[in-house]
């Protein structure tokens, strides 16, 4: 009997030097509160043109490829997820621990306090910030790393043909606006005015927000010409540039 009392205590004192310590009542572990919205891709872009989202200083420079600004144009366009920002509130007064910078191509006051510091998706809301909202020409990396100046658009008849993959219907054009082939010898898309831009159907990305007044004049430059294109131009704000205009991104706010 006495055995079993010796035997029972021990394996009670291993099976208490096994288990986790409690932790002292008066230690509170620390909580993170976070939130989860959809807030409209329009709102956003706001958001960083006004300096309310910013990103710390920490985050390195943005640079994305043209290919995959494309395809992030594409599923955008088409309604697809992109995944989800995640943002860091910054105290009442403004204040955060970290410095902080401006989104790439903004043109802040450099006392100018973010509301918000984006952590995750600095370079989806760079270009999208750039080739929909802006009105500059977007710096980018071509083939073998290449750095150039490129303007986007949509492809209006493509985009509205189910037949075309959506990818295809994205084009980016040098800073002058003229494609051209053979050794620069032969232009093959010239896009250096608007009425160039209505005669092509190419939609200018940048005018995604406020296309009315593009719109206005694709209208004007048709019917001078004896052709009406109020239906197609309809059906591509109703499908495509509305599905932009209309897009929301899930971000959590930490």
């Amino acid at each position: 009997m006495a055995a079993m009392s010796r035997s029972h205590s021990h394996d009670c004192n291993l099976q208490a030097a096994q288990s986790p310590a409690p932790y002292p009542k008066n230690i509170s572990m620390p909580k993170l509160t976070l939130t989860t919205n959809p807030i409209p891709l329009k709102t956003l872009l706001e958001q960083c043109d006004k300096g309310e989202l910013q990103l710390p200083d920490f985050q390195r420079s943005w640079v994305w490829e043209e290919d995959r600004i494309k395809s992030l144009i594409s599923s955008v366009s088409e309604g697809f997820p992109v995944g989800a920002l995640m943002t860091l509130k910054t105290k009442v007064d403004g204040s955060t621990a970290f410095a902080h910078r401006g989104i790439q191509g903004t043109d802040l006051k450099s006392n100018t306090k973010p509301h918000e510091l984006l952590l995750d998706g600095q370079q989806r809301m760079t270009s999208l910030y750039q080739t929909c909202f802006r009105k500059q020409v977007v710096l980018t990396i071509k083939d073998k790393q290449q750095m150039v100046k490129r303007w986007f658009y949509i492809d209006i008849a493509k985009a509205l043909d189910p037949d075309i993959d959506r990818d295809e219907a994205i084009i980016a054009v040098p800073e002058d606006r003229i494609v051209k082939e053979k050794f620069g010898k032969e232009v093959v898309l010239d896009l250096s005015s608007p009425e160039k831009e209505y005669e092509k159907r190419m939609f200018p990305l940048n005018r995604v927000f406020e296309p009315m007044h593009w719109i206005l004049g694709f209208v004007g430059f048709w019917e001078a010409k004896g052709h009406s294109k109020l239906e197609l131009i309809e059906n591509f704000s109703k499908e495509i540039l509305e599905n932009i205009s209309s897009y929301q991104v899930p971000v959590i706010s930490l």
